[in-house]
């Protein structure tokens, strides 16, 4: 009785910390909030009826395939976890590798991750190719899509299975307190991946050039100069030989800091739409979300590796889950299920963090550039290409955007330009 009133106060305490920081990103400046009739007509003011029933259909099918993909993956991990069979992997990687401890561990690991995209290829494949045709936002073959997939599996063993290879080396020299060197290998690779992702891995997915449009570029240093942050190469992104969706983006560190601007985007927008969305770019970094995310990202992940040592002990000692050592391989199909619930469960934490940083963002952008006209026209442009629910679920919302709904920014802008003509 005692466990379910403390998981049932964890769950309130949750709701409560993320409404608070929802509530107090909002601002005292936020605009009151609308009714669901008075959205809807707002909606009806920038969209057509079509545009909104296309975002509505294309957003619940991502909603749908979130929670299957979440569904399978707690079932796969789950039973490996539950059942003799990752005690069978385990033995089978022994075997082949003649007991080589870091060989074992590399090879479970592998074993496991191939199990993974098995199960989950279809949802990937539905998701992410079939589905985008069907909506007209996808340029792709299925050979082109498919080499995407299989790099981005490379890119993610490659980082990853070194440091499977590494935790478990940890693990197995302090059983009791592994967590805390674990930890600083995590924030060490997190950051140099922010550092050198843009120039090691972006290029395998895309190719990259200076924007052509010197009178856009010249605008945009402007820009960045108002902003007090100096950046490195404006660039052009080919996304349109892969999708209709426009995007802008702020990457990298020192020398390795950039912009990079869809060419969709380009395309589809005004010089003025450009700008703003570059200008809420900028207003991270004015902001220093990025810093803010990475230091709340370390103090999570030392949480997170602290109750997971804590609770790989207790898993072994039981005997109950296949493994009777911490370190013994076998046991990470019950470290990733343990990795996949706590992420779960601190998801709705998560989303109202970036849909703060988000909102601050959105008022830096207002700042820099003082033009709500394009900021509602740049908004209205995304929500077009990329066929968003402008106005999805507030439940929906509170699990799983990192952005604010579409409509609640145009509200944000229009109270501003109420402002400017008062």
């Amino acid at each position: 009785m005692a466990s379910q009133w403390s998981g049932l106060l964890m769950l309130l305490a949750l709701a409560g910390v993320t409404m608070s920081i929802d509530r107090q990103a909002r601002g005292d400046n936020a605009p009151p909030a609308e009714s669901r009739a008075s959205l809807a007509e707002k909606a009806r003011h920038y969209f057509t009826t079509d545009e909104l029933a296309r975002g509505r259909a294309y957003a619940r099918g991502r909603y749908l395939l979130y929670g299957v993909r979440m569904i399978v993956t707690l079932g796969l991990f789950g039973l490996l976890t539950l059942t003799p069979l990752s005690a069978k992997i385990g033995d089978l990687s022994v075997s082949m590798t003649g007991g080589r401890v870091w060989l074992t561990v590399g090879l479970y690991g592998l074993m496991v991750a191939a199990l993974y995209h098995v199960v989950t290829f279809p949802v990937s494949l539905y998701g992410g190719f079939v589905r985008e045709h069907l909506f007209g936002l996808s340029r792709q073959t299925l050979a082109a899509w498919s080499g995407d997939y299989l790099k981005a599996m490379l890119v993610n063993t490659v980082i990853l299975l070194p440091l499977l290879i590494v935790l478990y080396a940890f693990i197995r020299r302090d059983p009791v307190r592994w967590y805390l060197p674990v930890w600083i290998v995590v924030v060490l690779v997190m950051t140099v991946l922010a550092e050198l992702s843009p120039i090691l891995f972006d290029p395998l997915f895309h190719t990259f050039r200076p924007v052509q449009d010197q009178q856009l570029v010249n605008r945009l240093r402007i820009l960045s100069d108002r902003a007090g942050l100096t950046v490195g190469p404006i660039l052009e992104i080919d996304a349109g030989r892969k999708t209709t969706k426009t995007n802008a983006y702020f990457t990298g560190f020192g020398r390795a800091r950039r912009i990079v601007l869809y060419d969709t985007l380009l395309a589809a927008s005004t010089p003025e739409e450009v700008e703003l969305i570059v200008a809420h770019e900028l207003g991270h970094w004015r902001r220093h979300h990025i810093w803010k995310g990475m230091a709340l990202s370390a103090v999570s992940a030392l949480g997170t590796l602290w109750l997971i040592a804590r609770l790989l002990r207790m898993a072994a000692d039981s005997g109950r889950f296949g493994f009777i050592h911490p370190a013994d391989p076998r046991s990470l199909p019950f470290v990733l299920l343990l990795l996949l619930v706590l992420a779960i469960l601190t998801t709705p934490i998560r989303m109202a963090i970036s849909r703060a940083f988000e909102r601050e963002a959105d008022r830096e952008s207002l700042r820099l550039t003082a033009n709500p006209r394009a900021f509602i026209d740049s908004e209205v442009v995304l929500a077009r290409s990329n066929l968003s629910d402008v106005d999805p679920p507030r439940a929906v919302v509170w699990l799983l955007y990192t952005h604010p709904p579409i409509l609640e920014r145009i509200a944000m802008a229009e109270a501003y330009l109420a402002q400017q003509r008062q």
